[in-house]
């Protein structure tokens, strides 16, 4: 239903809409980054067809963030719109389990459900654009993969009034997989405003986020050696024997999500942020005799209410049958499966925040303290049966962006007085400088925090856990440097981790938490060559090295793309070449299928080749076209012409051959 509705209003903008974006014209914003300008208009450029009524101005900043950002038209770089980063493997195919092979941990305080294999597809708060725009503006994006592999995707966002925007994005990821029982499909939709009255005293932010996921679990293939088995009937991948699934007829229809063994998880957002100002007002004419309002706030007084429903759920229709017993205890060790046939943890939580927030220059809004408190409510149902918990917990931050933008300094932090979580903190601080045209510009960053393990550790939660183990708080250190050399295209970074009382799972349904001081470090570097006037190298290494063994890493890492880049025709704007990426050979997390977790192992060593993909990117207009033949590092001469040297992601969990992708994208204004 979500995708046919998405489907109506697509063919509605696409009648209405122009398919054209034209460069900004004379376009002025006052010192909070509103519009100004236009004849005769009373500093409101919205209203009234001016000069710039054929051209459009769109800037957006993240949620819970005051910097200015434009939409990004590039197309060298594919993953800026593809859901998956680059350094992320993937179990079976696009939209299955997946994971950065580069150390990023969860250090937030407070409640964690645990279930994380699937979070970068979803739509998050901390992911939301808040847009302001001189005009309704849409994008439509559809990107086709092989076995019928599709992404839908629509944005549309529009000022209704100067100071009041609305927009709506809409995401549908649907794979029926390369290998048996692996059909994943998530849809994301997420609607948001923002507004503020006349007067700049009352303003607001209100969203709304709903995330489906639903991904069939095979628990890997039953052998590695499958993937080398002479018999042709193996070189199609969805024939090779599976520990999990049912042998079920393979289906290209994206408007089903048929879950028969997998995971069912869901989240439900709803967040309000609306705030008072005092301060002072002033009007003045521009050069243009344009009458100029500016209020400037010297104290904020803000609330916010931030509601989630959250379900995670993992059933086996099958688990009954004698071959689902026998894997379940074979493979995975699950002596008792009475309740895999359907296991659920559900939360709601609701989150009521207040805050003052104090501005010492009133010229300068990136300069401010916040103080505040909050209370937690939370439920949990264990058994089917309800529990509640209640917590309190304080909040401060500090951030100042000086007008001359040489320093940033932002340091924020959170500490739980009351509840299940007493003694959670977390806090964090950056300071950045701007170093001249020569240097660019350095970063440092600290964070510490002190977190209970995921809910997920919990014996009271429905899924498996073979004891419950007496669990203290984790403590991570954070100590962070980047240094960005502009003159010669280069970025240096460095972090370095300190924990301790790091909680894993070392066995598909078996936690453990190591109460030694582990470290881990990582040290990159980033950089674009120019090598002669239409060929460009971009190339990243990355090096890190960890001391628990519940944290497996691979020593190098490194991703490349090599480009023949230019703007040809006028309006053609190229970019074509290979991409690679290597990581050097490590003991790679295993995947617990029914507890959706991923496990630290130290049996199997995963040696790939390089992924190696070629690709075609351009832009027209507002046109952007992407074709791509992806893992070409997997052809084989062996059993005659074939793309069957499928690397691994983790054991057992093989990646697929030869893709073709084709992208499209196209933006319109009104």
């Amino acid at each position: 239903m979500p995708f046919r509705i998405c489907l109506v209003l697509s063919l509605i903008f696409s009648l209405v809409l122009r398919a054209q974006v034209n460069p900004p014209v004379n376009y002025r914003v006052d010192s909070q980054g509103r519009p100004i300008g236009g004849a005769n208009q009373g500093g409101d450029s919205l209203q009234q067809r001016d000069r710039n009524e054929d051209s459009i101005t769109i800037f957006y900043r993240m949620f819970d963030s005051s910097r200015i950002r434009f939409i990004d038209s590039t197309v060298h770089n594919f993953y800026n719109r593809f859901a998956l980063p680059f350094d992320y493997l993937y179990l079976n195919q696009y939209a299955g389990a997946a994971r950065s092979v580069l150390f990023n941990p969860n250090t937030q305080p407070g409640y964690d459900p645990g279930f994380h294999g699937y979070d970068i597809y979803h739509f998050t708060l901390a992911n939301t654009r808040v847009f302001n725009t001189t005009r309704p503006y849409t994008e439509i994006d559809y990107i086709l993969g092989a076995k019928a592999e599709q992404t839908i995707k629509i944005l549309h966002t529009q000022n209704l009034k100067p100071l009041w925007n609305i927009a709506f994005d809409y995401r549908l990821i649907n794979s029926p997989g390369h290998f048996k029982s692996s059909a994943g499909n998530h849809s994301a939709i997420r609607l948001s405003s923002d507004f503020s009255t006349k007067n700049r005293r009352y303003s607001g932010f209100v969203a709304f986020i709903r995330n489906r996921t639903k991904v069939n679990e095979n628990g890997g293939i039953r052998n590695d050696s499958f993937l080398t088995d002479d018999n042709p009937a193996y070189f199609e991948r969805f024939n090779i024997p599976t520990w999990l699934g049912a042998d079920e007829a393979y289906t290209t229809n994206f408007l089903t999500s048929n879950l028969v063994t997998g995971s069912d998880y869901y989240s439900q957002t709803f967040f309000l942020r609306h705030q008072y100002d005092v301060g002072q007002k002033e009007e003045f004419y521009d050069a243009d005799s344009n009458l100029v309002q500016k209020f400037y706030p010297r104290i904020r007084l803000q609330h916010n209410i931030h509601y989630f429903n959250r379900g995670f759920t993992y059933r086996d229709e099958n688990y009954l049958t004698a071959s689902a017993q026998e894997a379940y205890k074979e493979h995975f060790g699950l002596e008792n499966t009475d309740s895999v046939g359907s296991m659920t943890d559900r939360w709601r939580e609701i989150t009521n925040e207040a805050a003052l927030v104090f501005f010492p220059d009133k010229k300068n809004l990136e300069q401010f303290f916040k103080v505040g408190a909050a209370f937690q409510w939370l439920r949990g149902w264990f058994a089917g049966i309800p529990d509640d918990l209640h917590g309190t917990y304080l909040l401060g931050e500090y951030r100042n962006r000086t007008r001359n933008r040489k320093w940033d300094v932002n340091a924020n932090g959170k500490f739980f007085l009351t509840g299940p979580y007493l003694g959670n903190y977390f806090v964090n601080a950056t300071l950045q400088t701007n170093l001249g045209s020569k240097l660019g510009a350095l970063v440092l960053g600290f964070q510490n925090a002190n977190r209970n393990p995921s809910f997920v550790f919990n014996g009271q939660s429905n899924f498996y856990l073979k004891e419950t183990l007496d669990l203290n708080t984790e403590n991570w250190t954070t100590f962070s440097g980047d240094l960005f050399v502009n003159r010669l295209g280069l970025a240096l970074k460095a972090k370095y981790h300190l924990v301790s009382n790091y909680t894993y799972w070392k066995g598909f349904y078996e936690a453990e938490q190591d109460g030694t001081l582990q470290s881990i470090l990582r040290i990159s570097g980033e950089k674009k060559f120019k090598l002669t006037k239409r060929w460009n190298l971009y190339s990243e290494l990355h090096i890190q090295q960890s001391t628990s063994s519940g944290i497996n890493l691979p020593l190098i890492y490194t991703q490349n793309r090599f480009a023949y880049e230019g703007n040809f025709y006028k309006n053609l704007n190229l970019s074509t070449g290979i991409e690679f990426r290597y990581f050097s050979p490590f003991t790679a997390d295993n995947w617990s299928a029914f507890n959706g977790q991923w496990v630290a192992q130290s049996e199997e060593t995963i040696t790939n080749r390089p992924d190696i993909h070629a690709f075609l990117h351009i832009r027209i207009n507002s046109f952007r076209g992407f074709l791509r033949a992806e893992n070409l590092n997997t052809f084989e001469l062996g059993n005659g012409f074939n793309f069957t040297k499928n690397n691994l992601a983790a054991p057992l969990y093989a990646n697929p051959g030869l893709l073709l992708r084709l992208g499209i994208y196209w933006s319109f204004v009104n």
